[in-house]
């Protein structure tokens, strides 16, 4: 099977990058880290590289920008032949960003931010606002942190400040080199989120590389699933990947659990919400109590005026001679909002006092809630889902209810 065979069809919009035949010897090595790479990446899409270590993956990113030179082949960006242009020409139309985020340590976060624009001889007014802007986009404060310096940041600053500068002359092309890789994994979580939120307003043209297949299906408009030389063994959406491995090498690097790896497709806007009963703060706690007694649910969700959902409170909460507000008393909440996968919404159940995700819209209104129920009700219907597929593709003769048995 081809690397054409196995990409894909690239038919939604044009083709942002295309890489042709594209190879890199390094000297003493006998065999090439990359070759004759040839594929096509969708504007507006998060294409990801994922493989083995050592299969190519860093180095086929770092090809794009010239930051290493190709030994033949060719790289266009929209329809031109970058190959031969000048490099820093070519490095100021891509956004990168690497895991150890690379910030200057003896320059401002404003300073970081404003690499780029300066090199591009941008005024000062138009960097200053660019800056400020790009704070806001990445939810920290130009007020608080502009002036400040990266050791006064945490790890996850740091890498929001990364992500700012990289797009800091507004690219329409970014590469994030294992940009989470080195945070821990509730940082990680939110940052995924924080980028996706993000994402879906900018609609740049993304490659990203990772060694974690659930960070690649999270993140992934399409995957590239790479063998050594960054042979190409799949390249396709995460859904038909985990649907339809290619061979055994995909399967095999995807590992088992595929069933729980798609709740990582699904997201909470995708299903229907369980509703519940909820009480507002200034409720009477003897008719609160009422509804809850009434009601087949164990707690009731509180509101606030705006409502918000604030806590969870039970029948024990409520028979307290207790003067304090009900929104300061009860279990803290897991919420999520409609954006989030079912798998992180599962992660929040988990973790949470009481395993309800409460999902809000942006301005914190209460939607609804996912429970266990309805993730289980999702997993249910992506293995009928998956079980229907695989008998369509089967002679009628040859369908049986084994057929189930190759369901992950």
């Amino acid at each position: 099977m081809s690397d054409t065979d196995r990409a894909g069809d690239v038919d939604e919009g044009r083709v942002k990058i295309r890489l042709d035949k594209l190879t890199k010897h390094f000297p003493g090595q006998r065999e090439p880290a990359v070759g004759e790479l040839s594929m096509e990446i969708p504007e507006g899409e998060i294409v990801i590289f994922v493989g083995p270590s050592g299969c190519g993956k860093t180095t086929t990113m770092k090809l794009i920008n010239r930051l290493i030179e190709p030994s033949s082949g060719r790289i266009f960006l929209d329809d031109e032949d970058v190959t031969k242009v000048n490099p820093d020409q070519l490095r100021r139309r891509i956004g990168y960003v690497i895991q150890q985020i690379g910030l200057f340590p003896h320059m401002t976060i404003a300073e970081n931010i404003a690499t780029v624009p300066k090199l591009l001889g941008w005024d000062r007014d138009r960097v200053t606002k660019r800056v400020d802007e790009l704070l806001e986009t990445v939810g920290m404060d130009p007020d608080a942190y502009r002036s400040r310096y990266p050791k006064q940041l945490s790890g996850g600053q740091r890498q929001r400040i990364g992500v700012a500068r990289a797009m800091s002359a507004d690219p329409d092309v970014m590469l994030m080199d294992e940009p989470f890789g080195a945070i821990d994994p509730i940082t990680r979580d939110r940052l995924q989120n924080e980028f996706l939120r993000l994402q879906a307003d900018i609609k740049k043209t993304i490659v990203f590389v990772t060694h974690d297949i659930d960070e690649a299906i999270k993140m992934g408009d399409r995957i590239a699933i790479l063998r050594n030389q960054s042979q190409i063994a799949q390249y396709d959406t995460p859904e038909r990947i985990l649907v339809n491995p290619a061979d055994e090498f995909v399967a095999d690097f995807i590992g088992r659990g595929a069933s729980l790896k798609r709740l990582s497709l699904s997201r909470v806007r995708d299903i229907e919400l369980s509703g519940w009963p909820t009480v507002h703060n200034d409720t009477d706690r003897r008719e609160a109590l009422r509804s809850l007694q009434a009601s087949d649910k164990g707690c009731l969700l509180v509101l606030d005026e705006q409502q918000r959902p604030r806590t969870w409170v039970s029948a024990e909460h409520l028979q307290r001679t207790d003067d304090r507000p009900l929104v300061e008393q009860g279990l803290p909440l897991a919420v999520v909002e409609p954006r989030a996968t079912l798998s992180d919404t599962l992660n929040e159940m988990l973790t949470a006092r009481y395993s309800t995700a409460v999902v809000v819209d942006e301005s914190g209104t209460y939607l609804g809630c996912v429970d266990i129920d309805t993730i289980n009700q999702a997993v249910s219907s992506m293995r009928t889902a998956e079980r229907d597929r695989l008998r369509s593709k089967l002679p009628a003769a040859d369908a049986s209810p084994q057929d189930a048995n190759v369901v992950s």
